[in-house]
């Protein structure tokens, strides 16, 4: 933890120090937040164990509160490492075309620091910019801003969407934006893979070893349409999967396809869509995500919807969502969840939040998960 804390704070001083010659800037953002889960069912002894790679296990019913890095609230216990964070962004401008973005993210869910963000940006046009390096994933309306919890209404967006095992990726992209009337318009194509080993969602929460997970050959675009009324965002992205479980140094395939057998290099489609609106005080926000794994005939689907009003500084949201596996070669072992939310809103200045939600997860799962749940969580989230 030291290591990587020193690491970061020395990619932050050298890039600064050469801010002297060139236009830099910095911004930050933090949230503490604390929840506990109070109650849930199960159709096994209360509490029992979900066990993970070795050194993980959970007491649940348990609610997982950040599938990334697998911050799980467990049964009865009040916790504030499964969400807390911090981060700092680094904007540095050498030309009017040319410059750089780093974000570097701090996680108490896995003591961990990290580079959410580091790549290049080129100004081709006033329109189009092209940028090389590692960034998110735009895979979901508030991919930018997953974990700037200041930039949207709930405490935390649903989990039963996004909530994916990989989340960045190294490679290009080309961005594109113009205004036309009361109209903005963003388009952005990207290529590039991502490799992760001992990745944390699939080794922490569903493998009983380490699992290195790899999405290679990306492609894929996203095309966004707002005012200041209504948003409607589409994308779509292709890659491979290749998965790899990792025992005593030794790597062998787990992914199953028909009788049995392994496979690897597992084509994989993703379709997304969000509609969203702020009208007067009222707000909707829905999204859909499609994901298929036509090889090994397997499916996800998840969706998100939500409904608020917003007097003054105060927001009230309520939510509903759902995630579901589709899987024909291995039915007895697919995911499916759904949960219902209510969340409160307080922005008592203009750069800080207090928020207090409520969720109960329904776990319909095949497999023993995290059980039907109930989570009571309260988070203060700031930008600087």
């Amino acid at each position: 933890m030291q290591i990587a804390k020193i690491s970061a704070l020395a990619t932050l001083t050298i890039l600064s120090s050469s801010a002297y010659a060139v236009d830099s800037s910095f911004s930050g953002f933090a949230q503490l937040t604390v929840g506990r889960a109070l109650s849930g069912n199960s159709d096994s002894p209360i509490p029992y164990q979900l066990n993970a790679k070795p050194g993980y296990s959970y007491q649940c019913p348990c609610f997982t509160g950040n599938y990334e890095y697998a911050g799980v609230y467990e049964y009865h216990k009040t916790d504030l490492r499964p969400e807390s964070l911090a981060g700092v962004q680094g904007n540095f401008k050498f030309t009017p075309e040319l410059s750089a973005t780093v974000q570097l993210v701090a996680r108490g869910a896995d003591s961990s620091v990290n580079a959410d963000w580091a790549y290049g940006s080129y100004k081709i046009s006033d329109s189009l910019t092209l940028q090389v390096g590692r960034k998110r994933l735009p895979l979901y309306y508030y991919s930018d801003y997953m974990y700037v919890g200041y930039a949207y209404p709930w405490l935390r967006p649903s989990q039963d969407l996004y909530a994916w095992q990989i989340y960045s990726y190294d490679g290009a992209n080309l961005l594109y934006t113009n205004n036309v009337g009361d109209w903005t318009y963003t388009g952005n194509v990207w290529i590039g893979r991502r490799k992760t080993s001992d990745n944390e969602l699939l080794g922490n929460l569903y493998y009983s070893t380490r699992i290195d997970e790899s999405w290679k050959k990306m492609i894929g675009g996203y095309i966004d349409a707002s005012n200041d009324i209504f948003s409607l965002r589409g994308v779509y992205m292709h890659t491979v999967v290749e998965r790899y479980a990792v025992v005593n140094g030794v790597r062998s395939l787990v992914m199953t396809g028909q009788n049995g057998d392994f496979v690897n290099d597992v084509g994989q489609a993703f379709y997304g869509v969000s509609l969203n609106m702020d009208y007067k005080n009222w707000l909707l926000r829905s999204e859909i995500n499609y994901i298929n794994r036509p090889s090994v005939k397997n499916t996800y689907t998840a969706q998100s919807y939500s409904g608020g009003y917003k007097m003054d500084k105060h927001t009230f949201m309520i939510s509903w969502s759902q995630f579901q596996e589709r899987a024909a070669y291995w039915p007895d072992g697919t995911e499916k969840h759904d949960t219902t939310s209510l969340s409160y809103r307080w922005d008592y200045t203009t750069s800080q939040a207090l928020k207090v939600q409520f969720d109960k997860i329904n776990d319909k799962s095949k497999f023993q998960f995290t059980g039907d749940a109930k989570l009571l969580s309260a988070s203060w989230q700031i930008v600087f």
